[in-house]
């Protein structure tokens, strides 16, 4: 996670317009702001006032310099709608009072020698407001105790008094002056007291936004020295509230190390060492293929490279359709094509019929036939994405981001990367690094197969790659992060003898599974039925129609 190197203070929380968070968005007194939801930043504008803009229902305003030197008073009570006890609030001097004609729930914050500086005022719509210096605060609570074995620290005033209250008030327990959006900077703030405590415990909200900032504060914390606690509910107050108070202890004794993104124990490969990642289920449509790459694996990046025109949409549509009938969920990013395009070329392929160029070859009811035995009850979804909205990066990322986390595809499709690079403004090379490295990222956090297509660039000399010159790697347009990133490259190539033939040939450039590379079969484009098969079973299918389509118009490479 990224947090915001900043250092403003937190001024409040405001609903977030790129992911429609209602809370998740901070803002800061320097006028930035920062999503903790979608990780959307957002620079300040030119005389933007700290407090400007915001919503009277969402603001966390600070008080004038005349206010603040006068904190409210209140009553130390107990609070039984968070079954917190009067000693409880005793200890934290967590008060009940009025303000501005509301009843308000006041923390009191303290100086490294017990003196009130401030206070944040709650009240029963959840709206926070800061009286008193509210800059640089210590984390609430933390005058309780000086040092010992073990800190907790909770997200909010109210989960850190719960969880005190649970341990009968015998170890430390604190929480951050702002939640989540300020974690970090809470910590660097607290930096000297926190180096009092031999272990920490981070005890974080459930949400994403809390558990983002919990791994964020971990990440700056000396090494084995914080611990992630995980709760059965969304903080330690719901646990309490729900009877699950004995979750609370044993989520901070058996709260795990923090161990760094990528570094795995060997311990933990026990249960998968022995397991043949060789034996994919899945299998390529091509025999040739399929024995070079030993079939379709979750977590590779896969690249199609070719010349303009040669068939890279055919044959990633041929896949795509044979990974679908094999009970495999789809995402396809053809950028080049409506999507209405794209479900007509993978009907054709259901019909074996080429209906993109000529609609005539199947009538209505064939056509919904084939997408009904496609798309119908039991069949593995599919799902398309509109190639004509925003082809920014980070906008396809997201998009999926959605597909195989929320829609559940193991497959995803994208067609191509270069117009997707030549959508976004700056240097190509710089940009398809950034793609590649993304989506590779995607690939291995999500689980997920990716086939991509790329264009190449024009070979030195006369003869172009559709005229049959060889695909290199070094050819990949742009840049060399495509080959160095991807799992495995296929070339296809025209027939050097014949370029204007309909055969194609395969080449595996890269293959990091089993370093086998080189020739990887032989295919057919049978133009009447826009299938592209091995060479064996396309002579055979091309005899039959022959006998049909003798004098039909040759229709076109897609």
């Amino acid at each position: 996670m990224t947090v915001p190197d900043t250092q403003a203070n937190f001024v409040r929380h405001e609903r977030c317009d790129n992911c429609g968070s209602s809370d998740a968005n901070a803002r800061y007194d320097d006028g930035h702001a920062y999503c903790f939801g979608c990780e959307t930043y957002t620079p300040s504008e030119e005389g933007e006032k700290p407090n400007g803009g915001a919503s009277p229902t969402t603001q966390l305003q600070t008080t004038s310099a005349p206010e603040q030197k006068a904190l409210l008073s209140g009553e130390t009570k107990a609070i039984p709608a968070r079954r917190l006890t009067e000693e409880s609030c005793q200890k934290f001097g967590y008060m009940t009072g009025m303000h501005n004609g509301q009843p308000v729930q006041i923390a009191v914050y303290r100086d490294d020698k017990g003196k009130p500086v401030a206070q944040k005022m709650r009240n029963a719509s959840k709206q926070f407001q800061i009286v008193g210096n509210g800059k640089n605060l210590r984390l609430f609570g933390s005058h309780l105790w000086s040092k010992g074995r073990k800190l907790t620290i909770c997200e909010g005033e109210i989960d850190a008094i719960t969880v005190s209250q649970i341990q009968n008030h015998k170890w430390a327990t604190v929480s951050l002056p702002s939640g989540a959006p300020s974690a970090v900077k809470a910590i660097q703030n607290n930096w000297e007291y926190l180096e009092g405590f031999d272990e920490i415990v981070l005890m974080f909200d459930m949400d994403d936004q809390g558990q983002k900032a919990a791994q964020a504060v971990a990440e700056i914390l000396p090494v084995g020295k914080a611990k992630i606690a995980k709760l059965p509910m969304k903080d330690a107050n719901e646990c309490l509230l729900s009877g699950k108070s004995g979750a609370i202890i044993e989520a901070i004794h058996q709260a795990k190390s923090y161990r760094p993104d990528g570094i795995v124990a060997a311990t933990d490969l026990r249960d998968v060492i022995c397991v043949d990642e060789a034996a994919s289920s899945i299998s390529y449509p091509y025999s040739a293929l399929d024995t070079v790459l030993r079939g379709v694996r979750r977590q590779e990046m896969v690249v199609i490279l070719a010349g303009s025109g040669v068939g890279k949409s055919t044959f990633v549509r041929e896949i795509a359709h044979h990974l679908h009938s094999h009970g495999q969920k789809l995402g396809m990013l053809m950028l080049e094509e409506s999507t209405k395009r794209t479900m007509l070329g993978l009907v054709g392929i259901e019909l074996s019929k080429n209906i993109t160029i000529d609609r005539s070859q199947a009538t209505d009811d064939e056509v919904l036939a084939g997408f009904d035995a496609m798309t119908g009850d039991g069949q593995p979804l599919l799902h398309l994405y509109d190639g004509f909205g925003s082809n920014d990066i980070d906008h396809i990322c997201s998009r999926i981001r959605y597909m195989v986390s929320a829609l559940g595809c193991d497959v995803i499709v994208l067609d191509h990367i270069s117009i997707l690079v030549s959508a976004s403004e700056g240097d190509e090379r710089r940009m398809i690094d950034y793609a590649c490295t993304k989506f590779r990222t995607l690939v291995q956090e999500l689980n997920f197969t990716m086939l991509m297509v790329s264009h190449l660039r024009r070979p030195d000399g006369d003869r172009g790659h559709e005229a049959g010159a060889s695909v290199r790697l070094s050819q990949a347009r742009g840049s060399h992060s495509i080959a160095q990133l991807s799992d495995a490259c296929i070339a296809i190539e025209v027939d050097i003898d014949d370029p204007d033939s309909n055969i194609r040939h395969l080449r595996v450039l890269k293959n990091r599974f089993t370093g086998q590379t080189g020739d990887a079969g032989t295919l057919v484009f049978n133009r009447d039925t826009g299938r592209l098969l091995e060479e064996g079973l396309a002579h055979l299918l091309q005899q039959g129609e022959n006998e049909t389509n003798e004098n039909e118009e040759n229709p076109t490479f897609q």
